[in-house]
């Protein structure tokens, strides 16, 4: 019968296949995340992605609720150990966008060191060779890349590297150890050997911020960096000065995630020619989007007694 059928609220927009999902078995409210508390009371599921903050003022007014899911990887925008506190199973998607990470990663990389214009038309021979014997780039076989977070999408990254002839650096909380010609070392002596710095870690109190203007200080000079993890990880202020510096401490940047998102008009890297800024997109992969989304089948598989495939880690947070 319908009314069996748990309630399952959704706050951020899904796949068509994950809300056909969500339909067939449960009743389902879509709400926008500003709106939450009018339909939180309802819900035995929720369904979040981004920007839906699941705090102590959230669960104290959803009575009903079993299971937050989170179409995605991290979870710093859900209070872990207080849904646990409340009896309410987390769920998220840890696997689902990995290689459109990687692919974005590896890309910028390209981007910043193998930089190239095609040619938009005719041109006369002369302008052809003197095109031709413009010189720019590097050898990426010549460039250390240093990894800071080596997990999932951290190691998948340092694989493509090697790959391509790059010494690869690492730094990891867990004593990792890969496959491929890479070097487990300090965080300090990453930033000074590495020509390119890439993070990949979460966002929690222990890396929030953890490129700051200390940690800037010890890059290797005309260094670059990039940030496909989360917006709070940075302390943009610094890294805008780092970049506008007369000697360019850092020479190039490219800035997926943001804090705030959207970015302000004051926004500290706006307007800087040797920074990309793309609108957290590094995920924005039509199967990974459905793979994120797919978090629903945890979340009924939660409502039905089930026991779900990605529950959240113990200590996440």
């Amino acid at each position: 019968m319908a009314d069996d059928k748990p309630t399952v609220l959704v706050t951020e927009t899904l796949q068509p296949c994950a809300m056909e999902y969500l339909h067939a078995r449960a009743d389902v409210i879509e709400l926008p995340y500003e709106r939450i508390f009018e339909e939180i009371g309802r819900a035995d599921g929720l369904v979040v992605r981004t920007y839906t903050q699941v705090n102590e003022e959230l669960l104290a007014a959803a009575s009903r609720l079993k299971v937050v899911g989170r179409a995605g990887v991290a979870l710093d925008n859900i209070n872990v150990p207080a849904c646990r506190a409340a009896g309410v199973e987390v769920v998220h998607t840890p696997a689902a966008n990995t290689l459109a990470v990687v692919d974005y990663t590896m890309r910028m990389i390209l981007e910043m060191n193998r930089k190239f214009w095609p040619l938009e038309g005719h041109v006369s021979g002369e302008q052809f060779h003197k095109i031709r014997k413009q010189m720019f780039g590097r050898f990426l076989s010549d460039m250390t890349l240093g990894i800071v977070g080596c997990g999932r999408i951290g190691s998948r990254v340092g694989r493509a590297a090697a790959a391509l002839g790059m010494k690869v650096l690492y730094n990891d909380i867990l004593d990792i150890e890969l496959d491929y010609p890479a070097e487990a070392v300090e965080k300090a002596t990453l930033y000074a050997q590495s020509d390119i710095v890439t993070i990949h870690v979460p966002l929690t109190d222990s890396t929030r911020k953890l490129i700051n203007a200390s940690t800037l200080a010890h890059f290797k000079n005309g260094a670059q960096f990039i940030n496909a993890a989360r917006g709070g990880c940075v302390d943009y202020h610094a890294l805008a000065d780092a970049l506008q510096r007369h000697q360019q401490k850092i020479s190039f940047a490219v800035v997926d995630c943001h804090d705030p998102e959207p970015m302000p008009a004051d926004y500290p890297l706006f307007g800087l020619d040797n920074v990309i800024l793309t609108p957290h997109i590094a995920a924005c992969v039509p199967k990974a989007k459905e793979n994120m989304s797919m978090v629903v089948t945890d979340v009924i598989a939660v409502l039905e007694g089930k026991t779900p495939e990605y529950p959240a880690a113990e200590g996440a947070f």
